[in-house]
């Protein structure tokens, strides 16, 4: 089993360069990158699942600018992993899956922003480098910006599929109370209609954009501060 979870997480991490690193070309986007590895896992219809739901929950998410948004990408691929274990998922084990894997989207987050921090040396250090050696630096600089990304998602995924692993045995194969078994059931009609509901409230309100505006007042309003 570990070994499934250690090529996972290579496949997990390879998607989650997406998000930043290289991109973004929408890969990361839970609709894509749930089927996507679902087939990787042999359990596509179990990513449709998970990656319809999660992208309507958290549809307005975007690493825009310097903003770190809460990486729904690591919640799709962590949950996708965990019901593809079984080979036929309930819906209850689903919806497990789905609720151990979801916290662990703000500890992907964490380790976004200290990431950053260390591009941010990085770049300084670059800063340094004379001119005529400046491009082949870039590249390489580049290149190895890729290769570290990547591994770090990969450990990551490695050490969080580890530790959901040892929760999800202990949960998902135990004797289910009958009241808890059908919440969970009934979680996965209520979740798409939350969903609907966020992804309604982006489109159909009257002025969707009124968020987006009041935050650029904001910054400016920072900006013009002395």
């Amino acid at each position: 089993m570990m070994h499934k979870l250690l090529i996972a997480a290579m496949w997990a991490g390879l998607i989650s360069l997406d998000i930043t690193a290289c991109g973004p070309f929408m890969v990361s986007q839970p609709l894509v990158c749930g089927p996507l590895f679902g087939w990787l896992v042999g359990q596509t219809a179990v990513g449709v699942i998970v990656g319809g739901i999660v992208q309507l929950l958290w549809m307005d998410l975007s690493p825009v600018g310097v903003g770190i948004p809460y990486d729904a990408t690591a919640a799709t691929l962590l949950a996708v992993t965990m019901a593809s274990i079984p080979e036929h998922c309930s819906l209850s084990q689903l919806v497990l899956a789905l609720i151990i894997a979801v916290p662990f989207g703000f500890f992907f987050r964490w380790m976004d922003q200290y990431a950053r921090r260390l591009n941010v040396l990085v770049v300084r250090r670059l800063d340094a480098v004379s001119d005529e050696s400046l491009p082949i630096t870039l590249w390489l600089g580049i290149l190895t910006g890729l290769v570290w990304t990547w591994v770090r998602y990969a450990v990551s995924y490695v050490v969080a599929m580890g530790v959901i692993y040892k929760i999800w045995t202990r949960l998902a194969y135990v004797p289910r109370l009958t009241r808890v078994d059908q919440g969970l059931t009934m979680a996965i009609i209520l979740l798409p209609v939350a969903g609907m509901g966020v992804t309604l409230e982006l489109f159909l309100s009257e002025e969707p954009e009124g968020r987006w505006v009041s935050k650029r007042r904001r910054r400016r309003q920072t900006d013009e501060t002395p």
